[in-house]
This record gives structure tokens, C-alpha cells and sequence, in this order.
């Protein structure tokens, strides 16, 4: 959703942006006043992001308001308010603009890749910005020390980050899908079984009646197991809700001089906190984001099976039909006991060659695509004579046609080291989609060809129907067929295989288109030849 023009919907929205940061921004200082444990995450940074990732970066006015009113209300000049306003809108406008850029906006949290470039461009980079021009206002003002310019811009620094690593997420989760899960008994059960854990968690983390409480023992990775729980089985939704809970705990724990954090020194505790959390947001973001990954993996693979048998079928049942209708013919010619008519017996039979072909190049590609896919599919290459290999694959398509007369073109010997079965299989694949897609007959032309340092090259051209320019991108991909009708038959699996066997010898098949129409299909190896 992004704000267009200026009307009345913006400044509502700039509107709502500036009170809420504003409100935010007075909460989180009010507490900072108490403890600085309370700036560990820093609300208006994720609240910020956030807007601007949803409404786009048009509404920044609105975070510059309430940070200009937030500071100039609770204490400093207007001159330091002015200028830590302007540090925290930089900071949230870098910030949208490098996760939108770079680690897909509001779909951050949907990949791995995302979610660690978002911890990093969000949470470490964008708040150097904030940090700077507001320590250096403070100090230019005289609200702050020159000497202490490191500790305080380093816990401003790490409270930005926080907000940026826990609230962001929270926000944009659950902005992008508010709708309820669909809930059913097991999910509602699981869902209560890790309530009550989460739970107990934080008693025996936080709040300070476990009997570990008070001992020094870092309590603090008892939270791992319960976030982690979060991440697999609830999504990003359980798990920012679980990571700002979380927080809030040990925020609030921290205040109350409770939990393992506030028996520590407070500058010292202050960054243990923010380091506990960050790494915990990371960990559980990154987890939730690699289940998303394996599940959409998961389906993709089930999708694609079906595909793969509802393609198949429909295409097998074709070859599979003609086969018994012209076994039928024949069984009924010979019921009738009469003498059978050599005109039906020629076409039954060359109808039962013909399909009995397709069929079996119909399997063939069938099973290399499941080796392909699982990764069986291995060459047993020697030194062969691509000539005789070339000249057969040629008359054999020959015999299938009277439509088309196919031209060779070789040198008189040419050796080269390949799979010979499989090389066979791509001439194939490539002299019968020349003669599929020219309906009208003509001339192929093959070629083949060598230098003495470079590649082996055979080429097929026809002169048919070629390919659609908006098609001529996806020939090679598994399942397509560019053409419609008529000419389209057989599984799309041919180009897609014949591919994959020329890049397992280590070459390269192309396709170009000449001018006067037709396609030309390139296959280059880079075989030894002897």
C-alpha cells in the first residue's frame, strides 16, 4: 500500500505516523529516564520503518514531526530536537530504501537472504545515521559530554537496532497478513502446549523466583528452545510476537531489578541486553524464514509432480489410443475370417510403428527427466564417430517423412568423445522437431562441422513455422511448448533434455532465428576429437 498524491488520505496518515511515533518516542524516553535498560529497543525506529516500507517514503514528514516534538517535549533545545529529527528521518528513510532495494520490502522476512540482509542494512547500517547526527546535536548543544560520545552513541546506536530488529518485524508481519490462521484442533492445541512454555520460560529467565534466580548463571539461553519452537512450527507471525514479548519481559525485568541482566552493572547489562536480543531476533527471524523457504521447496516439489504425471498421462494416452484402435481393426478384420484388405493392413501397421515410436520416445523422455531431476543421469563417453552417428540419426528421420527432404552436410571423419546413446538422443530430439513444426514439408538442413582447436558443432535448420519472439526464452524450460493446435504435441520435455545431456558433456545448445523465418538449433562441444 503506498500513499499517492497529496491529498486528504497523506497528511491523515502523516498525521497518524507523527502521534504515534510521538507517543512511542515519550514512552521509551520516560522509561529511559528510569533505567537505561529501557532504550535496549527503541519503539519509534521500528515504528518508523515500518510506515515508510508500507506507505512509502512520501510520509517521512511524519516521523520527522513526532521525533522534532518527542525530544523538544521531554528535554533539549529546539535546535538538538531539530537535529536528532532530522537524524532519525534519514535514518528511517536509508533504511526503507535499502530493505526495498535490497531485501524485498515488505517480503523481507519471507527468505533467508532477506531476512540476514535486512538485519544487516536495517539494524546495523541504517542506524549509524541516527546515532551520529543525534549524539552530535546533543553534544553541540551541550545536553551531552563530548567525552562520553562513545558509550552514548554506542547504546543509541544498539537501541535503534533493537527496534529495528523487534518491533519492524512485529509490525510488518502481521501488517502484510492480519488475517486469523486457520486454526483446527491440533494447531490450537500445539499452539497452548507452547503459550505455556513460552511462559514458564520467562518466569524462570526473567522473573527472578526460579531457584537459579540471583546466581550468576546465564539463564538467558533457556530462551533459544521456546523461539526456536516459535520459528518451525507458528511462522513469522508467532515468532515477532513471541521476540517482542520477549523484550518487553526482559526490559521490564531489568527495571524491577529482576533477572539476569539487572545484577550486572548497569552500562555493562545495558549492552549485555541489547546483544542478548539482537541475536535472539536474528536467530528466530533468519529460523522462521528458512522454514517458509523449506515449505514453499516442499510444495513447489508436489506441484510439480502432479504436473509432471497430469502431463504425462494426457500425453501417453494419445499414442496409447491409436494403438488400440488399430489393434481393434485388425482383431475385427480377423473375426470376420475374410481375407484382410493389404490397403487397411499397411496403414494399421504403419499406424502401430508410428505410435509404438512415440510412445517409446515418449518414455524415454519420461525416464531422463526423472534422472535429470534426482540427479542418476550419468554419460558413458568414448571416442565415436559422430559422422555414422549423424548420418543413421538422419536416415532414420528420412524414413518417417515423405513431406520433408533432410540435407547433410559433414565432414568426411570427425571423432569425437561422447555419450554416443545420448547424442543420438539430442539429434533425434532435434530432427523431429524440425520436421514437427514444418508442416508444410521442405528442405532441413543439417550440419556438422569442427575446426582443428575448437568445438564440434551440429546444427539442424528448418524453414517451418518457427517460434514466437515472446516464447523464444522458454523453449529450453521443462514442460513448454511454444506452439498451439496442431503442433502441439509431446511433453515439452525434448529441448529440455536434449539441454541438460549437452551441458552434462560440457557444451552448449542454442537457438537462433534466422530472417527468413525457421529455426536453426546450435549444439557445441568441446569434445576431445583424435
Amino acid at each position: 500500500m503506498r500513499v499517492k498524491g497529496r491529498g486528504l488520505d497523506r497528511v491523515l496518515i502523516i498525521a497518524g505516523l507523527a502521534a504515534t511515533y510521538f507517543v512511542a518516542g515519550k514512552l521509551g524516553l520516560s522509561l529511559a529516564f528510569v533505567h537505561a535498560s529501557a532504550t535496549a529497543v527503541w519503539p519509534p525506529t521500528g515504528i518508523a520503518l515500518a510506515a515508510l516500507l508500507f506507505f512509502g517514503p512520501r510520509v517521512w514528514p511524519g516521523v520527522l514531526i513526532g521525533a522534532f516534538l518527542v525530544n523538544l517535549t521531554t528535554a533539549g533545545s529546539a535546535v538538538s530536537s531539530a537535529g536528532i529529527a532530522i537524524g532519525n528521518t534519514l535514518e528511517a528513510v536509508l533504511a526503507a530504501y535499502l530493505v526495498e532495494r535490497y531485501a524485498n520490502g515488505l517480503h523481507a522476512f519471507d527468505r533467508l537472504g532477506d531476512v540476514l540482509r535486512f538485519s544487516i542494512l536495517a539494524a546495523l547500517v541504517s542506524p549509524l545515521v541516527s546515532a551520529t547526527f543525534g549524539v552530535t546535536s546533543l553534544c553541540l548543544t551541550g545536553y551531552a559530554q563530548w567525552a562520553d560520545f562513545g558509550p552514548v552513541w554506542l547504546t543509541w546506536w544498539l537501541g535503534d537496532a533493537g527496534g529495528a530488529l523487534i518491533v519492524a518485524p512485529l509490525l510488518i508481519v502481521w501488517g502484510n497478513d492480519p488475517r486469523p490462521h486457520g486454526w483446527d484442533r491440533g494447531y490450537a492445541l500445539e499452539l497452548g502446549a507452547f503459550a505455556a512454555a513460552f511462559a514458564l520460560t520467562v518466569l524462570v529467565v526473567f522473573s527472578g523466583v526460579s531457584p537459579l534466580a540471583g546466581k550468576g548463571y546465564p539463564t538467558t539461553f533457556f530462551a533459544f528452545p521456546a523461539l526456536v519452537w516459535a520459528a518451525f512450527r507458528f511462522g513469522p507471525r508467532v515468532a515477532t510476537s513471541a521476540l517482542a514479548l520477549l523484550s518487553t519481559a526482559a526490559i521490564w525485568s531489568t527495571l524491577h531489578g529482576l533477572g539476569p541482566f539487572a545484577s550486572i552493572p548497569p552500562d555493562e547489562g545495558l549492552l549485555l541486553l541489547q546483544a542478548f536480543m539482537g541475536v535472539a531476533a536474528m536467530m528466530t527471524l533468519a529460523l522462521a524464514a528458512a522454514e517458509i523457504e523449506l515449505r514453499r521447496a516442499e510444495a513447489r516439489k508436489i506441484a510439480e509432480r502432479d504436473e509432471f504425471i497430469a502431463v504425462a498421462a494426457h500425453e501417453l494416452k494419445t499414442p496409447i489410443t491409436s494403438l488400440r484402435l488399430a489393434v481393434q481393426l485388425l482383431r475385427r478384420e480377423a473375426e470376420r475370417g475374410a481375407a484382410l484388405d493389404r490397403t487397411k493392413l499397411r496403414d494399421s501397421l504403419r499406424t502401430i510403428e508410428s505410435q509404438s515410436q512415440r510412445l517409446g520416445r515418449l518414455v524415454t523422455e519420461l525416464l531422463e527427466t526423472v534422472r535429470l531431476r534426482a540427479g542418476r543421469m550419468e554419460l558413458d563417453t568414448r571416442q565415436t564417430d559422430v559422422v555414422e552417428l549423424v548420418g543413421k540419426a538422419v536416415r532414420d528421420a528420412q524414413a518417417t517423412t515423405s513431406r520433408h527432404k533432410i540435407i547433410l552436410a559433414s565432414p568426411a571423419r570427425l571423432r569425437a568423445r561422447l555419450d554416443a546413446l545420448r547424442f543420438v538422443q539430442v539429434v533425434s530430439n532435434l530432427l523431429d522437431n524440425a520436421i514437427k513444426f514444418s508442416p508444410g514439408g521442405g528442405q532441413i538442413e543439417v550440419e556438422l562441422s569442427s575446426s582443428k582447436h575448437g568445438p564440434a558443432r551440429f546444427a539442424v535448420r528448418d524453414h517451418g513455422v518457427g517460434v514466437p519472439p515472446d516464447d523464444r526464452p522458454h523453449i529450453f524450460e521443462r514442460f513448454y511448448q511454444a506452439q498451439s493446435g496442431d503442433q502441439r504435441a509431446g511433453l515439452g520435455l525434448g529441448l529440455y533434455v536434449s539441454r541438460q545431456i549437452v551441458e552434462l558433456h560440457g557444451g552448449h545448445i542454442e537457438a537462433e532465428f534466422p530472417d527468413d523465418g525457421g529455426t536453426r538449433m546450435v549444439v557445441s562441444l568441446p569434445a576431445e576429437r583424435s
